[in-house]
């Protein structure tokens, strides 16, 4: 064998060596998997939430038969199950790296005060800043501090509208009559709908169709109400209450945007829903009958 062949075969040789050393890393210790901030918690069995912002109104949020809601001065309000859910989430979140809290300048960390706190149940977790060079999140729980992946500051310091549900009738029953301007629809003694002023070629289903769409009708996103002149009002009455919900029409388009001033919020709903909640679909037309003649034998 040439010595340019045994060359090579040496160069192989230190190649595959260096691979090995570098996947199986003799001598040192394998890099623990990341584990999550706190221990088990189970999501079901939360029953409240709290929220302390530094800049924000604080935000409280309670369980009541598996239905969450926002508790608010003088009442409460169905809470968005999505945003919810996100908060459940954060014992769960990945602890990337840990250190003893007294082992860092907690005051230069945002935790001393926190920039904010939350408390799930009896877990109490400090948000503080972030890391300058990989732009993580440190949170204290207990006497440690965690960095984990910044997902949650941006929900936790959100206005309060965002927490509440889009559902137009959430927590609320059947409708039983339905006021829109120009027509209204109530359910009569017989399980019939019944539409004034009457449209002759307005079908059953066309009408029952309207109700359906108005009982699960939801907001692609909740904001606080910004007040408005409009004098435009949507009635529903359902049948779970004697007191009739009012939803104020801020505007048909671009955006169709209805109002709730007794609970301080504004639903927007996307656009092809003013069609769909507003008006009845037209009827098909009658199908063509021609004049038919029998062929001459």
């Amino acid at each position: 064998m040439g010595s340019r062949s045994l060359l090579n075969l040496g160069l192989v040789a230190l190649v595959v060596a260096l691979l090995l050393v570098t996947y199986f890393r003799p001598g040192l210790e394998p890099e623990p998997e990341p584990q999550p901030i706190t221990g088990p918690l189970d999501p079901a069995a939360v029953t409240t939430i709290h929220i302390e912002r530094q800049d924000r109104a604080p935000l409280v949020f309670s369980k009541e038969e598996d239905l969450w809601y926002l508790i608010k001065t003088g009442g409460r309000l169905p809470a968005a199950d999505f945003q919810v859910r996100a908060l459940l989430r954060l014992p769960m979140a990945t602890s990337l790296r840990s250190y003893p809290a007294d082992s860092l300048e907690l005051a230069a960390l945002g935790l001393d005060p926190p920039r904010a706190t939350v408390r799930i149940d009896a877990l109490t977790v400090h948000f503080g800043t972030t890391d300058a060079l990989e732009r993580k999140r440190y949170v204290r729980i207990d006497d440690a501090i965690h960095l984990i992946d910044d997902q949650y500051q941006h929900l936790i310091n959100g206005e309060w509208a965002i927490f509440v549900s889009g559902r137009l009738l959430a927590t609320r029953g059947p409708v039983s009559r339905l006021e829109l301007p120009g027509m209204t629809l109530a359910y009569d003694d017989d399980r019939h709908w019944q539409l004034d002023p009457e449209q002759a070629m307005a079908s059953a289903d066309a009408l029952q169709g309207l109700i359906d769409r108005w009982q699960m009708a939801s907001a692609l996103y909740v904001q606080s109400y910004s007040g408005s002149e409009s004098a435009e009002y949507v009635t529903l009455h359902t049948r779970d209450s004697e007191e009739p919900l009012h939803l104020q029409v801020v505007s048909h388009t671009p955006d169709l945007i209805l109002a709730r001033p007794d609970w301080g919020i504004q639903y927007h709903l996307s656009s092809d829903m003013q069609a769909s909640l507003f008006t009845l679909p037209e009827p098909l037309p009658e199908p063509e009958t021609g004049s038919t003649t029998t062929p001459d034998p």
